[in-house]
Order: C-alpha cells, then structure tokens, then sequence
C-alpha cells in the first residue's frame, strides 16, 4: 500500500483502474459462514435422525425421519460442492433446500399433534433459512 491507499487494480492490458476493495475477504467471511450452518444442521439432521429411527413407528414418520437423514447428507453434500464438483452445486443444493423444507414440514405433523397449519409454516420458514444459505454460498462462491 503506497502511501496508505489500496493497490490500485489492473485490467488485462496492465492499465491502473478501480481501488481494490475488501470484497473478496466478505465474499470468504460468507462463504465460510453458510458452510459452517450447512455442517452444523447436517449435524442436528443426522443426529436426530439416527435418533428418530427406533422411535418411527408410523409410515409418516418413516418417511420424516428417512427425509431428515437425506436432509442431512445433502447439507454435507452442499459442502462438498462448494470445494469440488462445482458444477454439481445448483442441484445439490436445491435438493437440499426441498429436502429441508419437506423435513420441517413433515416434523410437525407426523410427530406431534396433527397441524396442518403448523406444518405450513415450518416448511416456509425452512424454505426462508434455505434459500439465505443458498444465496450466501452464491455470493460467497462468485468469483
């Protein structure tokens, strides 16, 4: 830094132009964020659904418990897709974000009292959070 400013960033044929900025530490700053949620909820998906497993006794709740376990590989999947096979991503992760969706909708129904209502609004919420994560890992990973 010459005289306390930024370097000054060079286009293709060595010409000065914009200030480099500090984008690309915010663009890590999120992308390690959104990995660090995608681990931690692979983490409570995967553990709770190991969990959940000798206690399903309905089909429903076969169903949620075998979504939640998808959910769960599939967030640790979303992680992989980040370091490689980065074409595989976008699909990835909107299996991902479905799979959660259909997990916390489910949740509510089959495990306690029946609440279509309830079910509603966990699946939107779910939705929400999922697509933050997704919009963060966009932003983090564009280049």
């Amino acid at each position: 830094m010459a005289g306390g400013r930024p370097p000054l960033r060079r286009d293709m044929l060595g010409r000065e132009g914009q200030r480099l900025s500090l984008r690309p530490v915010i663009r890590r700053i999120l992308l390690a964020g959104a990995t660090l949620l995608l681990i931690a909820l692979a983490w409570a998906t995967l553990s709770g659904g190991i969990q959940q497993i000798p206690r399903s006794r309905t089909l429903g709740q076969r169903v949620e418990t075998t979504v939640q376990l998808a959910c769960g590989l599939l967030s640790l999947l979303s992680v992989l897709t980040c370091l490689r096979w980065r074409r595989w991503g976008p699909p990835v992760r909107a299996a991902w974000a479905i799979s959660l969706t259909t997990a916390a909708g489910l949740s509510s129904v089959v495990w306690g009292p029946p609440s279509l209502s309830i079910g509603l609004v966990f699946a939107g919420a779910a939705l929400l959070i999922a697509l933050a994560i997704i919009g963060l890992l966009r932003v983090g990973l564009a280049s």
